[in-house]
C-alpha cells in the first residue's frame, strides 16, 4: 500500500463511500476482514498481496465445500476493495482478469413440481398457531412470489383492504421504503385472517414473529423464516440442498410461466428490475416439459419398428 493509513482505516473510507443498504457494508466488512485474516494466517503481509494470493483464497473456498454463489461473493468484494484502492492510488489493481461473477445466483435453486407444491401446503396442520404463521410464510412465498426477506419487512398494517381486494405493500430487496403493492390471493388472505386472529398486536407491529413461551414475539430474521421452510420441505422427504426457501419463489414463477402468463406480469408480481431476470423462468419450464415429454422415446419407437 502506498498510503500510511492503516488497512482498517482504508477499509473504513471504502465502506463510506459505498452507496449500499447498511447490511451489505456489514457484510462488505465483514467478507474484507476475513480475506485480511487468510493472508496473515499464511504469513503473507495484507498490504501487499499478489494476484495469485486472491485465486489461491478462492481455490481454498470452493475446495471447502462452498457454493458457487459463496465463494465467488467473497472474491466480489475484494475485487471491489482493490479497484476502490487502485482509483485512489493506494496500490495497483491486483484483481484484474480475476472472474468474480454472481449473476441470477438466486437461480441455483430449482422449482418445485406443482404435485411438491400442493403436498407442501396440504402437509402443515393450522390447528397451532405456529402452524398457522408458517402456513402463511408459505402461501407468501409460493402463491406471490416473495423472497423470505421481503416476508421477514412485512408489518400488519401494511396488508390493506381495499373494496373486494386485500392488498400487500412490499419493501423490496434492495429497496429503503414499501412503494410495491401486490394483490393477495383468496387463500393467502384467508391464511393471514387466521393467524392474526390468535394474537394481541398493534397494526405498526411485524407480521411474522416468534412464538416462544417466556419470549417477547419478535420479528423473525431472514435466515429463521429460511430455516423453517426447510424444516417444512425436509418434513415431507424433501431434503435436497438445491432446494431451499427461495425455491418457492422459483416455484412461482415456473408455475405461472407453464399456465402461460404474459412475462412482464410475472415480472412485475416478482419484483424484478429487468425482464431478462424473469425470462430465465422460462428455461426452467422448458427444462421441466423437456422431462415430461422426453422426445427421445419418439425415436426409440421409430427405429423400434420393423
Amino acid at each position: 500500500m502506498r498510503t500510511t493509513l492503516t488497512l482498517n482505516q482504508i477499509v473504513e473510507e471504502w465502506i463510506a463511500g459505498c452507496d449500499r443498504l447498511p447490511s451489505t457494508k456489514a457484510d462488505y466488512r465483514r467478507k474484507i476482514r476475513l480475506w485480511f485474516a487468510w493472508l496473515s494466517a499464511r504469513g503473507i503481509n495484507p498490504r501487499e498481496p499478489t494476484k495469485e494470493h486472491i485465486l489461491q483464497f478462492k481455490e481454498q473456498l470452493r475446495s471447502e465445500g462452498k457454493s458457487q454463489y459463496t465463494y465467488l461473493s467473497y472474491v466480489t468484494v475484494v475485487k471491489l476493495f482493490y479497484q476502490y484502492c487502485a482509483s485512489m492510488r493506494y496500490c495497483d489493481n491486483i484483481t484484474e482478469g480475476v472472474k468474480a461473477s454472481v449473476r441470477h445466483r438466486e437461480h441455483y435453486k430449482h422449482p418445485l413440481t406443482s404435485e411438491q407444491a400442493q403436498r407442501l401446503m396440504n402437509s402443515i396442520d393450522t390447528q397451532t398457531i405456529i402452524g398457522k404463521r408458517d402456513k402463511l410464510i408459505i402461501a407468501l412465498m409460493l402463491l406471490n412470489g416473495l423472497r423470505a426477506c421481503e416476508v421477514c419487512r412485512i408489518n400488519i398494517c401494511d396488508v390493506e383492504r381495499r373494496e373486494e381486494r386485500v392488498l400487500l405493500h412490499l419493501q423490496r430487496k434492495g429497496h429503503l421504503d414499501k412503494h410495491d403493492v401486490v394483490a393477495l390471493p383468496s387463500i393467502t388472505a384467508e391464511l393471514y385472517e387466521d393467524y392474526i386472529s390468535e394474537r394481541d398486536f398493534h397494526s405498526d407491529e411485524p407480521l411474522i414473529v416468534n412464538h416462544c413461551k417466556g419470549r417477547k414475539s419478535e420479528r423473525l430474521r431472514t435466515p429463521t423464516i429460511s430455516m423453517i421452510v426447510k424444516q417444512r420441505l425436509q418434513a415431507i422427504g424433501i431434503n435436497d440442498p438445491k432446494i431451499t426457501a427461495h425455491s418457492l419463489r422459483h416455484t412461482c414463477g415456473s408455475l405461472l410461466v407453464e399456465m402461460g402468463t404474459d412475462i412482464e406480469i410475472i415480472k412485475d408480481l416478482l419484483g424484478h428490475t429487468n425482464s431478462s431476470t424473469t425470462r430465465i423462468y422460462i428455461d426452467m419450464a422448458q427444462k421441466q416439459r423437456l422431462l415430461k415429454v422426453n422426445p427421445s422415446q419418439h425415436i426409440e419407437a421409430l427405429l423400434s419398428k420393423k
